[in-house]
């Protein structure tokens, strides 16, 4: 209890200094608060579209996974329902879906223009239940379930200056290389995120007819509960051990392009921003502590004379950075949620074409949102303290090693 009074005493010794140690440490830690959960909003949303997009896991032909970026379309699934019938069976799976995309030309009249799109092929439930399709028109309706309709994404319709009821050319290619074109008719129009506005959607029978893969698809996409990697590796070994699969590659959300480079980033750019605002704000900790030990060398003898150990020394100005880092890192932990629950909330906008560098890779929304966590608010307190600690080790050890008879010296 001693040593705590004597802390406590010595932070209100000079309180204008304590305050602006503290309050380096309310920023640093607010701060750290709104910028991770931010970042986890962003990262998270971004994680969430594209499992949905490209499944949690995919089963496809094992030779197409290896040269894919060429699009070899004649290495496919040819008969696909036994193959859905094989992974609906798995424990773990939840759904499992049969899908073809193909890069597409659209014309809006006779001409044949420069206008490049994905075309996707998938079931009703896929485009219902997966990507929300319905949920997101801003014109229109959804496919009908009758030949030669197709709903496309806002970028597409805009740059083509397409709507409801006009007639758009999609001309692609068999698994051959042979030129095959669908004469369709728009019947939606749905604004979606950066990937989806650039993708036009049909039925999964006329994507098998345009790329000539009658009953069967380029890829299954598979869903569990959660799109947990922990969660979905078991499944995925399953799948891979699976009689009737053979030939057939399980690839993870998590493991693809370009997700799966972007992973380390991430990690790299938070850590990053976290070590700079606490280097700030340990090195203000360190200079009220080094100020602290100066002022009060002599008292600081005289108390070693009188019978304070080295490690009471140490203790002192531990306990004295504790209440400030305590103290700053529970305000800046308040005022740092409340930040990030404001974003969390209403989010931030963003220009729509301000995720076109990352390329067609990554999905995102025009208003981005934080994600504050329980763990990250534990986290920043504790961060505090941990600041306040390792800046005040320095001083308090020098502390430490002052001698009583040198100190006591100085002072006269």
């Amino acid at each position: 209890m001693l040593w705590m009074r004597l802390a406590i005493r010595n932070a209100r010794r000079n309180l204008r200094r304590t305050l602006l140690t503290a309050s380096t440490v309310v920023i640093g830690v607010a701060l750290i608060v709104v910028t991770v959960a931010f970042m986890n909003g962003i990262f998270g949303s971004m994680a969430e579209l594209f499992s949905a997009q490209v499944g949690h896991l995919r089963v496809l032909d094992a030779d197409y996974a290896e040269r894919e970026a060429f699009r070899p379309m004649y290495e496919n699934i040819a008969e696909v329902e036994p193959v859905l019938e094989l992974i609906r069976g798995v424990p773990g799976v939840v759904s499992a879906e049969p899908r073809i995309t193909t890069s597409v030309v659209l014309a809006a009249g006779e001409e044949i223009g420069d206008d490049y799109g994905l075309l996707v092929g998938s079931t009703e439930t896929f485009f219902r239940e997966i990507l929300k399709g319905p949920d997101q028109l801003v014109a229109g309706t959804w496919l009908s379930g009758a030949a030669d309709e197709v709903v496309l994404g806002f970028r597409l319709a805009s740059d083509l200056g397409l709507d409801v009821g006009d007639e758009v050319l999609l001309l692609g290619q068999t698994q051959d290389g042979a030129l095959s074109p669908i004469k369709a008719t728009v019947v939606g129009v749905m604004q979606a995120d950066s990937v989806l506005n650039k993708q036009a959607f049909v039925r999964l029978e006329d994507a098998q007819w345009l790329t000539d893969i009658p009953g069967g698809a380029l890829e299954v996409l598979v869903y569990g509960a959660d799109r947990d990697p922990a969660v979905l590796r078991p499944v995925a070994e399953r799948l891979r051990s699976m009689e009737g699969l053979e030939g057939l590659a399980v690839q993870g959300w998590y493991e693809r392009d370009p997700w799966s480079g972007m992973m380390g980033m991430v990690d790299g750019m938070q850590l990053f921003i976290e070590l700079l605002f606490v280097f700030v704000t340990e090195m203000a900790i360190f200079n009220t502590m080094s100020m602290s030990v100066l002022e009060r060398t002599g008292e600081i003898g005289v108390m070693r004379a009188m019978g304070l150990t080295r490690f009471g020394t140490v203790g002192i100005f531990f306990l004295e950075a504790m209440v400030i880092g305590f103290v700053g890192g529970l305000v800046g932990t308040v005022l740092g949620s409340a930040g990030a629950l404001y974003l969390e909330v209403h989010g931030m906008s963003v220009p729509s074409d301000s995720g076109d560098r990352f390329g067609d890779g990554f999905p995102y929304t025009t208003t981005m949102h934080a994600d504050l966590t329980a763990d990250l608010v534990v986290s920043a307190l504790l961060l505090g303290l941990v600041m306040a600690v390792v800046g005040a080790m320095l001083p308090a050890l020098r502390a430490a090693a002052i001698q009583p008879v040198v100190a006591m010296r100085a002072q006269k």
